[in-house]
């Protein structure tokens, strides 16, 4: 069994797609550069309880996916080995927030992705609380 589907759960991605020119709500330009993102794209996938590293029993060696270095804090893992998502995608547990116009609210996205580790059957991702500080 490559990925227990009762494991697995909703969630959403929002692909990065650099930066884009800002405008006003008249649709003058500002000089600004706005960030967009893509239309969230809902996939199943298991999501980890917490971040932790793995071990092998009784040997008192173990290993961390991503490395001493990479700050997150939960693995999605999945055997979707054809997801688009990068170190740069937007993750969210719940359907994302969308305003009285359709919009997606992005500043409501849960996780950003920091990390991505290919298995030969399986994708991890890394991921980590998005605080206000960084979604400015």
């Amino acid at each position: 069994m490559r990925n227990l589907k009762s494991n697995n759960r909703k969630l959403w991605y929002a692909l990065y797609l650099g930066q884009t020119d800002a405008v006003d709500e008249n649709g003058d330009f500002t000089g600004d550069q706005a960030i967009s993102y893509a239309e969230p794209v809902q996939f199943e996938a298991n999501l980890s309880a917490t971040r932790g590293t793995q071990g092998f029993t009784g040997t008192g060696v173990s290993y961390d996916y991503f490395g001493s270095d990479v700050k997150y804090d939960l693995i999605i893992s999945t055997a979707q080995m054809d997801l688009p998502i990068d170190e740069h995608t937007l993750i969210w547990r719940h359907e994302p927030e969308r305003d009285s116009q359709g919009n997606v609210d992005y500043d409501k996205a849960e996780f950003r992705v920091k990390a991505v580790a290919t298995g030969l059957h399986h994708m991890k991702y890394a991921i980590r609380s998005l605080q206000r500080s960084e979604r400015e």
